[in-house]
């Protein structure tokens, strides 16, 4: 339905099949996806919203799942509620992931997810522990993600800060993440003041 397995964990599943479907079989199709904890159900209620289609009882279905997710699960169903009501408190479970003790990829999932929402200090806060984090991708992507709170669209790749997130000793870390910490409260002291 949704592609190769590797690239849909890779780059994403592709929706195109599911949004040529008919609404009745979509709207059978994902309470059995969402019953089952598959993080590509939600993800696929979030591409349908954003195409208009998101069926009526989504929402419902969702804060149904929501009570019970755990991990990537709960990434996606936060990451979809988000979309469907535009409630950005839905940060707070992703956040969550992102601080827990989960597998790296389950944190770099959080940690990409929150790169949509709209900065606050606590997220802000919590991407900054996880730039200090002592796997390599989750640095990566919530240096990312405070990037795009302090307003950049670069990738931290292309910046001279890279070097500290490679590194092999956790003060280059702890400097990255003050540094890209710092830029992002001050857009966000800067997007609050009248």
């Amino acid at each position: 339905m949704f592609g190769d397995p590797y690239l849909v964990w890779h780059d994403g599943p592709d929706f195109r099949r599911l949004l040529s479907l008919p609404p009745e079989e979509v709207a059978r199709m994902l309470p059995a996806g969402l019953d089952a904890e598959d993080p590509v159900a939600a993800l696929s209620i979030l591409a349908m919203a954003e195409e208009g289609r998101a069926p009526q009882d989504a929402e419902a279905l969702l804060r149904t799942a929501a009570a019970t997710a755990t991990g990537t699960f709960l990434v996606r169903v936060a990451q979809a509620l988000n979309a469907l009501t535009g409630d950005e408190s839905w940060a707070e479970p992703i956040a969550s992931v992102l601080g827990s003790q989960e597998f790296w990829g389950v944190r770099i999932d959080a940690a990409i997810a929150l790169a949509t929402f709209t900065p606050t200090v606590p997220l802000i806060q919590t991407l900054d522990r996880a730039v200090r984090d002592p796997e390599y991708l989750v640095r990566y992507h919530s240096a990312n993600a405070l990037l795009r709170y302090a307003g950049r669209r670069s990738d931290i790749s292309n910046l001279k800060l890279f070097k500290k997130i490679t590194a092999d000793d956790r003060a280059s870390w702890a400097e990255a993440a003050d540094k890209l910490t710092s830029d992002a409260l001050t857009r966000v002291s800067n997007t609050q003041d009248p």
